[in-house]
């Protein structure tokens, strides 16, 4: 009896020992899965940051490079035009010409104070989207490519800040690029909806559109689709042959 007692005794010990061993086991996987799981989660987070200011400075490199184009455009265009048509009028001895004259260099200073005002980086922090999305049409209708239209449901949206706000005016641009060289519209138009929790901006032509099983994969469409990705936003890209295209993005307010 004492004997059976005793093995007893060890197999309650050794079974308790066992357990021990494979919850302290247990508990030891876990701890290094846990701690993949960590090191997975910073590395993916460090990519994450880095996409975004990849994403930022892409976007600032390339609404520079826009902003000078356009600078130069209208320097030639626009100023170039509006100075010389000056130099004559200031050439006709009709006292009248003067007065002439000087309607046109207050007009010629007025567009050199808007050049200056798109050329400066505080523009970007300081313009309120919805105004940045009308000279941008405003631009293009100048221009007498097509017609445009705009229009804005809600209250102004305000929440829309910093790199953000760099991302989605990049982001624009390049919808409304993609639009002019290679959709041949006669009409292209932005609409812009503040629903509060959310925003939803419509930037859409009449033009010749693209099969979208075809280029869906096409750098372009890329670009649009990764930095909406950075801004936390969605998109949706409708377009076909002979059916123009639309261009859907969904911003959370998150303030």
């Amino acid at each position: 009896m004492i004997e059976d007692s005793s093995q007893q005794t060890f197999f309650a010990i050794l079974t308790g020992v066992i357990l021990m061993v494979i919850m302290a086991a247990f508990i030891i996987v876990i701890v290094i899965v846990h701690r993949q799981r960590q090191i997975k989660n910073r590395h993916k987070i460090q990519i994450i940051k880095a996409d975004f200011k990849n994403t930022i400075l892409n976007a600032e490199k390339e609404i520079r490079e826009n902003t000078l184009h356009y600078v130069s455009q209208e320097l030639h265009d626009n100023i170039g035009q509006l100075l010389s048509l000056t130099k004559i009028v200031l050439n006709n001895p009709d006292p009248a010409a003067v007065f002439e004259g000087k309607k046109l260099i207050n007009k010629i200073i007025k567009e050199v104070r808007s050049l200056s005002r798109s050329i400066n980086k505080d523009y970007i922090n300081d313009v309120k989207f919805e105004e940045f999305l009308e000279e941008e049409l405003s631009k293009i209708q100048k221009t007498g490519f097509c017609e445009v239209l705009f229009e804005k449901e809600g209250e102004p949206v305000d929440f829309i800040e910093g790199d953000k706000k760099l991302v989605l005016i990049r982001l624009v641009q390049e919808c409304l690029n993609n639009a002019m060289k290679h959709a041949s519209p006669a009409m292209i138009a932005i609409k812009i909806k503040n629903q509060g929790e959310k925003m939803i901006l419509r930037i859409e032509d009449d033009g010749e559109g693209f099969d979208m099983e075809r280029v869906s994969q096409g750098l372009g469409l890329r670009n649009i689709n990764s930095r909406v990705q950075a801004i936390n936003g969605k998109v949706q890209i409708d377009s076909g042959l002979g059916e123009g295209t639309r261009i859907e993005i969904e911003l959370e307010n998150d303030k």
